[in-house]
């Protein structure tokens, strides 16, 4: 058995930054939980933004590669999977599209299904484990448990092994107040063994120049001492936080939404209302664009979708929180309320993968995260009513239309927190929206957190409390 020391040096020697010393004694557990633990054992590697969780991380599965030992990494999102592979150099993929596969049922309808792991002696790291949830109707898991299924399907394999990594400062998934992935007495009580674990908190020294890093450091700090007495946010306009004043917001955001590098901003807001208003804007005055649906348009799947195969890919879902944008929009069908696009789309990070889908246009300016699916068996009426679908016809022709199964999407300029969860952009533009001294609390604090913690590089803050921000002298 190879020693403690030998370990830490090894997989330090991997990482081009000196440790500090709480990632150190993370390794001495990340050791411990490797060569003592036992076959239905986990561990949790909670850490705040910028204490080195990735670096850390990318050392150990460098190490595991050297040791010829298997690794399979994954994560909630398909945009946190994208950011997890370019951190590690190493592929990953959404968790839904390794552990479910697909049949259908007899009324044609698909099910998702567990699948087998065939995997031995694999080591399967989960990153912004934060966001994994329990049982969620939205989720189309028919009232699965993701965190229960995720290790039912790790632990079916042969001396597999599990690693969940997070920030549980961030928002929690929607609808609960804790991470329950994060939470050690939750696992043990579904792994029914020993959860291993530690925390980093020390942000590391190359981190502490950013304004970003330090309010969100400081933000931190009152989410764990339960301080919601006061706000004081930072900026300078020299540096990588400021404000926006009101009569140059248009011209910002012609700034950052306007031409190829659009891709790399965002606006985060507290709701979906704000968030449809600033694409609305976004698309009729920046962009110019007259038409509901226009090739060019930026789009995130808003809810998990079974249906559509993609050509060439092994996934066989699109993702809730897959990033597309429309290459071509061959035409625009309404059927009563429920208006639709065909359209030709490719996922925003790889031009490369086209092909053709079904939009459901109602989802765009919809006041929620998605359209609940009773709403959706509305449309057999109108597919009837049109001659699309014999009215004798059993309910499987139904479950089978195309229609029935078109894919949820809002526009991808403004984003909720809970979708920007995973993603990373080089400009995040936080929009408070309506807010009163009242608002001060544990879920605020922990939504401005997430927001600040998007970004790699600027944070301008839109229409913030001038009693919230604080101006530094140069």
């Amino acid at each position: 058995m190879k020693q403690e020391s030998a370990f830490i040096e090894e997989v330090s020697g991997l990482i081009d930054v000196p440790l500090k010393e709480d990632q150190l004694l993370a390794l001495r557990s990340i050791y411990e939980f490797l060569f003592y633990g036992g076959p239905q054992s986990s561990f949790i590697l909670r850490g705040y933004a910028g204490t080195g969780k990735t670096t850390l991380m990318g050392g150990l599965i460098r190490w595991f590669h050297q040791v010829n030992r298997k690794t399979v990494l994954m994560a909630p999102t398909g945009r946190s999977a994208k950011v997890l592979a370019s951190h590690s150099g190493y592929p990953a993929s959404t968790i839904h599209r390794r552990i479910y596969s697909l049949k259908e049922n007899d009324d044609g309808r698909p099910q998702i299904q567990l699948v087998q792991n065939k995997s031995e002696k694999t080591i399967f790291i989960v990153d912004e484990a934060s966001m994994i949830g329990e049982a969620n109707p939205e989720d189309g898991l028919s009232g699965r448990s993701l965190l229960e299924d995720l290790f039912s399907y790790v632990y079916s394999g042969e001396r597999c092994r599990l690693i969940l990594i997070g920030d549980d400062a961030q928002l929690p998934p929607v609808g609960m107040d804790l991470s329950p992935a994060l939470d050690r007495k939750r696992l043990a009580a579904i792994t029914h063994s020993s959860v291993f674990g530690c925390v980093l908190t020390e942000v590391v020294r190359q981190q502490l120049e950013s304004l970003i890093l330090k309010n969100a450091t400081e933000i931190r700090t009152q989410i764990s001492t339960g301080d919601f007495g006061a706000l004081q946010i930072k900026e300078s306009p020299q540096e990588d936080v400021s404000s926006v004043d009101p009569y140059d917001l248009e011209d910002k955001l012609s700034q950052f939404f306007y031409g190829d590098a659009a891709h790399e901003s965002v606006i985060i807001c507290r709701s979906n209302k704000d968030a449809n208003q600033f694409n609305q804007q976004i698309r009729s005055r920046i962009l110019m664009r007259e038409s509901e649906l226009e090739a060019g348009d930026r789009l995130m799947i808003v809810k998990n979708n079974y249906h559509w195969k993609l050509p060439g890919k092994r996934q066989n879902f699109l993702a809730n929180g897959d990033m597309i944008t429309v290459e071509r929009v061959h035409a625009i069908r309404e059927f009563g309320d429920f208006r639709f696009a065909e359209v030709q789309v490719y996922f925003s990070d790889d031009p490369n993968t086209s092909f053709d889908i079904i939009l459901l246009l109602n989802a765009l300016d919809f006041t929620g995260p998605s359209i609940p699916g009773k709403e959706i068996l509305k449309l057999r009426n109108h597919l009837i009513e049109s001659g699309e679908i014999d009215e004798v016809e059993a309910y499987e022709k139904f479950f089978q239309n195309p229609y029935f199964h078109a894919v949820q999407v809002k526009y991808a300029y403004a984003i909720t927190c809970h979708k920007s969860q995973g993603g990373q952009w080089k400009n995040v533009l936080i929009f408070q929206g309506y807010f009163t001294e009242e608002m001060l609390d544990r879920s605020y604090f922990r939504w401005l957190y997430t927001a600040l913690t998007r970004a790699t590089s600027n944070v301008y803050l839109i229409n913030f409390h001038s009693e919230l921000v604080v101006t530094l002298s140069n």
